[in-house]
């Protein structure tokens, strides 16, 4: 693909991760990453390092953890969480004001919750509420595991994507805590009863870094925005992960690495398999790689090559992303993700944090 193809791109491109491996065959890999990461926003994963056991028992807890009774998951509903983990019933969150027909559970890898000294924002880490052991047991020890194998796989592509790019193997590294903190969710999208509930999640873009998802039913339904508006199919692909570019890298990058809008259609035929079997609810498992809280714009200092800036061709792409960085960039980075979780999350934000959610709404309305 040339560089018009962020505006052309008709399928998503498929990367072998094992070709990252060798000498002989990375650059090739690297290659089409900077491909896709510049031109696309989005691709398929396959052959990644992810244990088939490990990725199996996870699919069967997380599909196992929808079946509990509403008052079990309702113990560890999000709202009683301050680090906005836990459980959201069906029509909890909105995009873009509408209200998005899912049911889920967040979790994150597991850390200690910041002391009373510390600053708000902080409260986006912290540690998870668990389903009781009693009721599913060995759900932590396979959400935990699954964590666990995706963390090295996130880790590699701090570096990858740098060297796509023509950085230093190590340049993205100071924008990363440690220990990082990877957020996941476990999304169950019934079938709709009526159109109204077509929006599984309505369109946006990712936040983060990276997110690294898992389909793990048949059902298609992300859908997957080129440039020149046309909503273009990402269906399950078996045995990969869906990679998709966040906010975060598109403005650390000056939009050099592009995050693409995408959504999840609820249509009645996205519940009917090839064979015109009806399928039951479609589940979705994405893990958000997230960036340092501690950031501030000052702190990024990105030399990208004129031959790699050179390939965004597009003006808009580039204001974009400055808007973006302005928007992130304004105080610590944590500072606007608090202030995103909390206006997507009410009922969390009104139980812990009032006065802010006031003066987020208030700013929201202004800038309408």
């Amino acid at each position: 693909m040339g560089s018009s193809s962020a505006q052309s791109f008709t399928s998503i491109p498929v990367l072998d991760f094992s070709l990252s491996a060798s000498p002989d065959t990375k650059p090739r890999f690297l290659s089409e990453l900077r491909n896709a990461v510049v031109n696309v926003g989005f691709f398929y994963l396959v052959h990644t390092p992810i244990a088939p056991h490990v990725q199996q028992a996870f699919i069967e807890k997380s599909l196992a953890v929808f079946d509990l009774p509403l008052e079990k998951k309702l113990e560890i509903e999000m709202v009683n969480s301050k680090h906005f983990l836990g459980y959201s019933r069906l029509g909890a969150e909105t995009t873009a004001s509408k209200t998005d027909y899912r049911e889920q559970f967040d979790f994150a890898t597991e850390l200690p919750a910041p002391g009373p000294d510390e600053p708000l924002y902080r409260n986006i880490r912290g540690p998870n509420q668990w389903p009781d052991e009693s009721a599913i047991p060995g759900f932590r020890k396979a959400i935990e595991a699954y964590l666990a194998e995706i963390r090295p796989l996130a880790e590699a592509f701090k570096s990858l994507i740098a060297e796509a790019l023509d950085l230093p193997s190590n340049a993205l590294y100071p924008f990363f805590d440690q220990p990082p903190q990877h957020k996941l969710k476990l999304i169950k999208y019934p079938r709709p009863s009526s159109a109204s509930d077509a929006q599984g999640v309505g369109a946006h873009k990712d936040s983060e870094f990276l997110t690294f998802l898992l389909q793990a039913t048949p059902h298609s339904g992300l859908e997957v925005q080129n440039k020149s508006g046309d909503w273009i199919p990402a269906p399950p692909l078996d045995g990969s992960l869906v990679v998709n570019i966040g906010r975060a890298l598109e403005a650390v990058t000056g939009g050099v690495c592009t995050a693409t809008t995408h959504r999840v259609n609820l249509r009645p035929q996205n519940f009917v398999d090839a064979d015109g079997k009806a399928l039951g609810p479609r589940f979705s498992f994405p893990v958000f790689q997230g960036m340092s809280l501690e950031l501030c714009a000052e702190d990024i200092h990105l030399d990208i090559p004129a031959h790699i800036r050179e390939l965004v061709k597009d003006q808009q792409v580039r204001s974009d992303a400055e808007a973006t960085f302005n928007k992130a960039f304004r105080g610590k980075t944590g500072e606007g993700t608090l202030i995103h979780r909390i206006t997507s999350h009410q009922d969390v934000g009104r139980r812990w944090y009032p006065e802010l959610l006031d003066w987020a709404l208030k700013e929201r309305q202004g800038s309408h």
